[in-house]
């Protein structure tokens, strides 16, 4: 509860007095105890397969895109993240309340990660093509430093060098491999 009081106060809420501490002590208190009753009446199965899926609608498409697409872009990003958080928690609470009953509906909102994910995934890659003059211009650079075995010995951080472009340090680095 401490940790996330202080994420809430630093980031969401923007204070740093005592009081600001302790209202977002109180929120951080007072919402999972509102969706932990809201969920008692459904198997604890279910209820951290529901966690998991907001986590997954989430964090999973940026994972797997940040870490293995060049294309994507902040807006992009937070776009998907925007959609799928957003759908897999009304998903949740629809659940949570027993708001829909029967048929694909309560099956679909039952299982959200099902279509919440891919759905994230595709707004991520959208929002990124429409999006992509934004792109960082050493993106490159980057995904070759964190995809390069180590033992090439590319360095991790911005070259500074006169032929800091990828063409020259894989030169380099083939020249060093040289008998």
């Amino acid at each position: 509860m401490v940790s996330t009081a202080g994420v809430l106060v630093q980031d969401v809420l923007r204070g740093s007095r005592i009081r600001d501490f302790r209202r977002a002590a109180v929120v951080a208190a007072v919402v999972p105890l509102l969706l932990a009753l809201g969920a008692s009446r459904l198997p604890v199965g279910q209820v951290v397969g529901l966690a998991f899926a907001v986590a997954a609608s989430t964090f999973c498409p940026l994972l797997v895109l940040g870490i293995w697409w060049r294309g994507l872009t902040v807006a992009g990003a937070a776009a998907g993240l925007l959609v799928g958080g957003t759908l897999s928690a009304a998903a949740v609470a629809s659940t949570l309340t027993g708001a829909v009953e029967g048929g694909w509906p309560e099956a679909l909102l039952a299982q959200p990660a099902a279509w919440t994910v891919p759905l994230a995934f595709a707004v991520m890659v959208l929002g990124s093509l429409l999006t992509r003059d934004r792109l960082p211009g050493d993106v490159g650079r980057l995904m070759l430093a964190m995809h390069a075995p180590e033992a090439l010995g590319l360095p991790a951080g911005p070259d500074r060098s006169s032929s800091g472009t990828t063409a020259g340090r894989s030169e380099r680095v083939a020249r060093r491999s040289r008998p």
